[in-house]
């Protein structure tokens, strides 16, 4: 009678550990695992408010360099164009010019349109510049009375430009020049920049 009693305390052992094992209400799952491992992720990429708050201002930091950027990029090539567009220049009366012509420090950064006969344009002078004759109205060769030392932005602009060649200049005043003479002095001119340059004749 005892032996029997044993047995079923056995197999009922055994059936009670097969039923857990089953279920789950003993070691963890994978999925378990999986989940656990999840939830302490998710709490160690949480950021504090003070952190979020430091992201954001970089970022937005960052997105006004750039506006920044674009708008400077914007501006000097809205600048660039319009050196190339002749109604942006402005036409000097005879006086303007004198004026010009007497202080040209004053008119530094103003668009002008001049007129002129090339007077130097060789070795001495170089690829990018030229000495020049020069007024605010088209007329003869004659006509043209003051001297101007005049800079291109590129050697190609004036590359088809020589000496003794009738010119229209779209120009931006750039101060005075001073430079040494043949006779050994020197002497002290408006020096432009010329932007738009057109060849109208020869002298």
């Amino acid at each position: 009678m005892s032996l029997k009693i044993n047995q079923k305390s056995t197999l009922a052992v055994a059936t009670i550990a097969v039923a857990i094992a089953l279920t789950g209400c003993g070691t963890p799952t994978s999925e378990g695992a999986a989940s656990a491992a999840t939830s302490t992720t998710a709490a160690r990429q949480t950021v504090s408010p003070q952190e979020a708050e430091a992201k954001r201002q970089a970022d937005a930091a960052a997105k006004a360099r750039q506006e920044a950027a674009a708008a400077e990029a914007a501006r000097v090539q809205a600048l660039e164009a319009a050196k190339k567009d002749p109604a942006t220049y402005e036409q000097l009366s005879e006086r303007d010019f004198a004026l010009i012509a007497k202080n040209p420090g004053s008119a530094t950064g103003r668009k002008v349109v001049v007129y002129g006969r090339v007077t130097q344009f060789d070795a001495a002078t170089g690829t990018t510049q030229f000495l020049a004759r020069t007024a605010p109205i088209a007329g003869d060769k004659y006509d043209y009375d003051q001297n101007t030392f005049v800079v291109g932005d590129t050697a190609a602009l004036i590359a088809n430009v020589v000496e003794d060649d009738l010119v229209t200049m779209y120009t931006e005043v750039l101060g005075s020049y001073t430079y040494d003479t043949q006779a050994g002095g020197s002497t002290t001119v408006p020096k432009l920049q010329v932007n738009i340059i057109e060849v109208t004749g020869s002298a």
